[in-house]
């Protein structure tokens, strides 16, 4: 059995709102042009992709401080009750 990946229908809107922008702003992808289409979906998706690895980078970077926090919470707990 082939399994197929197929984009959902919001990320197929989502997708080609990204497209109509960037050809909008751009000024591609107005005629039939595929070398415009095709150069605005890799800008958006340059940016599109440096956004969500910069949000999953300062995610995880949030969450190994937070548990660094409480590990040294739980230490300086532990240490007090232990010294007495």
């Amino acid at each position: 059995m082939r399994c197929r990946w197929r984009p959902s229908r919001r990320l197929r809107i989502i997708m080609a709102m990204h497209l109509a922008i960037a050809s909008g702003i751009l000024g591609l992808g107005q005629s039939p042009s595929s070398f415009g289409q095709t150069l605005a979906l890799v800008l958006v998706f340059v940016v599109l992709l440096g956004g969500v690895v910069n949000f999953v980078v300062g995610y995880i970077l949030a969450q190994v401080l937070g548990e660094r926090a409480a590990n040294q919470k739980r230490r300086r707990e532990y240490d007090a009750q232990h010294k007495s």
